[in-house]
């Protein structure tokens, strides 16, 4: 995990206070963004679009009535290089329930990206321009990357409070470093590898958190969906989404950028690739010289067409890891020996590698990308 773990540590420049350079950046395709781009947000997962990686965020409140009853959702968009985490480890959107309080760093869109309309000329002062996406994160992971947890203070189950304060670090903006939050029945408790009881909440634990909505979200409050009591419980939260991701990818392959193509008589060519970051550390490590791997031309979505059919074989010449590697990037760059060329494997496109021993399946159809003679 050391690669992801320095992949996330950069992410900790990011702030919502940045200069206009950073501000209005704009990503380009075939390149990772540099450090310190982008502004913070934080908000309650109320939409979602798996499949495209897009969703909308409820902002959280800060006071400004109209804001909360009149602004719309802050729709967004996952960059192809955009890093999801749940529970501590890599996910993806589906994994996220809705309802679940985010916290992420947004961006402009690329130049002329459509992908999600600007807001309106009234709901501007609302909703920021800045709807794509290069992080997004439960508290749990927020949290428990920078090394922070929450000390309990005090618990008032008949008044449905719990005042905790933060350890540690930095406190995000918006945030109080004490801090008295909703909680109740629908609260769920997670110590060692069972469910706990409310009884079981005491001050001087030192937990994490996760939130969702709470009836005065105007005023920036929130409700405890989750208290993982212990390290046990949240490393038990942390294997379960790590196994899950893992399963996820190995049928659908790692993301990556298309740095070069060399071209050979007969459709062959040699391909240079960069991995995307943000994945568990085991699915890196098989793609080293002299293994197999197939390769599939994909959409920014990292969605792709037939996989089963349309990908290609590509023997691993050469694998080069670049320390401190910008964010979005695994720092892995391969270069591969492929017997056939597509469309899709160009420099600036996306594609997605198999391992060859990884499974070949065939993909759901509302994942595939399909054109208009495709029903």
């Amino acid at each position: 995990m050391i690669r992801v773990a320095v992949l996330l540590s950069l992410t900790l420049v990011f702030v919502a206070s940045v200069s206009r350079a950073q501000d209005e950046y704009r990503p380009k395709a075939g390149e990772f963004p540099p450090a310190a781009v982008g502004v913070s947000l934080s908000g309650e997962l109320v939409g979602i679009d798996h499949v495209n990686r897009r969703g909308a965020l409820r902002l959280d409140g800060d006071g400004v009535d109209d804001r909360y009853h009149r602004a719309p959702s802050h729709r967004f968009a996952m960059l192809p290089t955009g890093v999801i985490r749940y529970h501590g480890a890599p996910a993806e959107l589906g994994d996220i329930p809705l309802g679940t309080h985010l916290r992420g760093v947004f961006c402009l869109p690329a130049a002329g990206d459509q992908t999600i309309p600007p807001p309106l000329p009234q709901d501007e002062v609302y909703v920021p321009k800045q709807n794509h996406v290069l992080l997004l994160e439960d508290d749990f992971s927020y949290y428990a990357r920078q090394g922070q947890v929450w000390k309990i203070e005090t618990v008032e189950p008949d008044k449905g409070k719990l005042k905790a304060t933060l350890q540690g670090g930095m406190v995000p903006e918006g945030v109080k470093r004490e801090q008295t939050f909703d909680m109740g029945p629908s609260t769920q408790i997670w110590k060692g590898r069972e469910i706990a009881d409310l009884k079981d909440v005491g001050p001087g634990a030192e937990v994490q958190f996760n939130f969702t909505w709470a009836p005065d979200w105007l005023n920036g409050q929130l409700h405890i969906s989750d208290i993982w009591l212990d390290q046990a419980s949240r490393e038990l939260a942390s294997t379960r989404q790590r196994a899950r991701h893992i399963r996820y990818e190995k049928i659908r392959g790692l993301p990556a950028w298309v740095n070069q193509v060399e071209h050979q008589p007969g459709g062959k060519g040699m391909v240079t690739v960069t991995l995307f970051g943000g994945q568990d550390e085991s699915l890196y490590a098989g793609f080293q010289a002299n293994r197999g791997a197939r390769i599939a031309a994909a959409e920014t979505t990292l969605r792709t067409w037939w996989q089963e059919h349309d990908n290609k074989y590509g023997h691993i010449l050469e694998r080069k890891d670049v320390e401190h590697p910008p964010v979005g990037s695994s720092g892995i760059q391969l270069r591969l020996q492929c017997n056939e060329l597509l469309e899709g494997f160009r420099p600036g496109r996306v594609v997605r590698l198999c391992l060859s021993e990884w499974p070949r399946i065939k993909l759901p159809p509302e994942e595939r990308i399909k054109d208009l003679n495709d029903r």
